[in-house]
């Protein structure tokens, strides 16, 4: 039989090999979801000096401090109205007061903004109907945006707010890693037509883009060595090219012999993966070449047990699911050594997380991830874990 190969002892030996994906700039609305290939902090403070957050009257909170609606404090009344966007050079005395709108900053000397329904306007003077905190109704320097805060770091996915914080920045392009990825589905029997609506590829590309890759070309070839190291050579812009089918541990490896035809850096072929060894890992230039199964569940374990810890080694934020710990209802084993991948549909019952378990093995078992809500990972070294075992379930699904 042929040898099974340890996930931990190939990731270190292909991260030595790997070289980063090289970098591009692009229009910052165009980069959320992509990963920084720099760092950028802000460089300012919103507001930049103390701003009203409501109309009213802007005051000295140590004047008001005996302010109560069967005492009022009166103040003086400044002729003026502060709105927002302008800055004035007014300095509020002890004793007096200053219209300001929502948004206003406050002048020098005012520290609390009193609402416009707790005072009464006489004339000259306004009465306040209660006491105040220093800063009450006031939004503070800093807290709207502030200086020194990571917007992107490197390695990081571009987010929604960091996209925001660019653009208040000034920045109108962003430098980003070039993850682009090509696929090719391989098999006579999707030429043909026999196959009955093909899917694992197009799973593969789903998983690429949730994880930050751009999907630029999807292809199908034959079960032909030829045919596939033709494609793979056709192209070498892609940062990483995913072959999906033609992969067995016999002698019909034809998507292997492709790869070998390379002459990559490194190659291993067969990993100790449950579900997913038939699967092959290659380097050729400094980018990775992976070679899945065509069954779907094979496939997820290869990407979430290879391509996943690959990225993480070169540095990348990749996306990581949501844990939970549950107790199993069952036991769940693997062969010594292996790393098994258990689907599981994790339910609460009175107020304790359980973890039923529905597959250890069943490459082809999509109902698996589709009745399941999460996985379950063996570590190498165990065989299993008991019934009743709290496990750590990475949870793709909702809970129920």
């Amino acid at each position: 039989m042929k040898e099974l190969h340890r996930v931990s002892d190939v990731l270190s030996k292909a991260l030595r090999l790997l070289a980063l994906p090289s970098e591009v700039s692009v229009p910052v609305e165009d980069s959320l979801g992509k990963y920084s290939a720099e760092t950028i902090n802000s460089s300012f403070r919103l507001p930049p000096k103390p701003k009203s957050v409501m109309d009213g009257y802007a005051v000295r909170a140590s004047d008001v401090e005996a302010a109560s609606p069967v005492s009022p404090v009166p103040l003086r009344l400044l002729d003026t109205l502060i709105r927002p966007g302008v800055e004035t050079s007014i300095f509020l005395e002890p004793g007096s007061a200053i219209k300001v709108e929502t948004g206003a900053l406050l002048p020098d000397g005012a520290d609390t903004v009193v609402p416009v329904e707790d005072t009464v306007e006489e004339g000259d003077r306004v009465l306040v109907l209660r006491r105040l905190a220093k800063y009450e109704n006031v939004s503070l320097p800093g807290e709207e945006y502030d200086e020194g805060i990571a917007i992107i770091r490197r390695g990081c996915r571009i987010t929604p707010q960091a996209v925001a914080g660019l653009i208040l920045e000034g920045v109108d392009r962003v430098r980003v890693f070039d993850l682009r990825a090509r696929i090719l589905n391989v098999g006579d029997e999707i030429i043909r037509g026999t196959y009955f609506r093909p899917f694992t590829h197009v799973f593969v590309d789903a998983w690429l883009r949730w994880h930050g890759f751009t999907v630029d070309e999807r292809s199908i070839a034959r079960d032909d060595a030829d045919e596939i190291s033709g494609w793979l050579r056709s192209n070498c812009s892609f940062y990483l090219s995913i072959l999906v089918g033609g992969t067995s541990m016999g002698k019909h490896d034809y998507t292997i012999r492709a790869v070998e035809s390379m002459n990559p850096e490194y190659l291993v072929h067969g990993f100790a993966i449950q579900p997913g060894k038939t699967a092959c890992l290659a380097v050729k230039d400094g980018k990775p070449i992976l070679a899945l199964s065509g069954l779907p569940v094979a496939a997820m374990s290869t990407l979430e047990y290879l391509l996943k810890p690959l990225l993480k080694g070169l540095g990348l934020e990749v996306p990581e699911y949501p844990k939970i710990r549950a107790a199993l209802t069952r036991r769940v084993t693997v062969k010594m050594g292996v790393k098994g991948f258990v689907r599981v549909r994790v339910y609460c019952e009175d107020g304790k997380f359980y973890a039923e378990p529905i597959m250890t093995g069943g490459s082809g078992s999509l109902a698996s991830l589709l009745r399941g809500n999460g996985f379950v990972e063996i570590p190498e070294d165990l065989e299993g874990f008991d019934e009743g075992y709290e496990v750590e379930v990475n949870l793709y699904g909702s809970v129920l």
